[in-house]
């Protein structure tokens, strides 16, 4: 709680991004002890940034597919945008066996 203080946040945004991120940690088991402490700190970063948009754009989602005026609070937003930002740049810089990254297929298309 000290820390959302000094971060500006609301607490309740803060325990929410913290949760998005511990979330992350449980899952992410085939990583090493290092790279979920590094992975955990960049998902509450972007939990806390991201809070607002995300809320936002659940609010719109609500709206327009589901017809419900709904105002998402900003500690959801804070938790969907911590799980979700990390397992997104994996999803994206992941290797499969025969396909490669998304990456690699759209910048190496030159090279032979």
């Amino acid at each position: 709680m000290a820390l959302s203080t000094i971060i500006s946040q609301d607490p309740d945004t803060f325990i929410a991004a913290f949760a998005g991120s511990i979330i992350f940690v449980v899952s992410a088991i085939d990583f090493a002890v290092w790279a979920r402490l590094l992975l955990f700190a960049a998902s509450m970063i972007v939990g806390l940034i991201c809070s607002e948009f995300c809320a936002q754009v659940l609010s719109q989602l609500s709206h327009k597919l589901l017809g419900l005026v709904l105002n998402v609070p900003s500690g959801v937003g804070a938790v969907i945008s911590a799980a979700v930002a990390v397992r997104l740049l994996m999803y994206l810089t992941t290797r499969p066996k025969k396909v490669g990254s998304i990456f690699d297929h759209r910048f190496s298309k030159g090279e032979k």
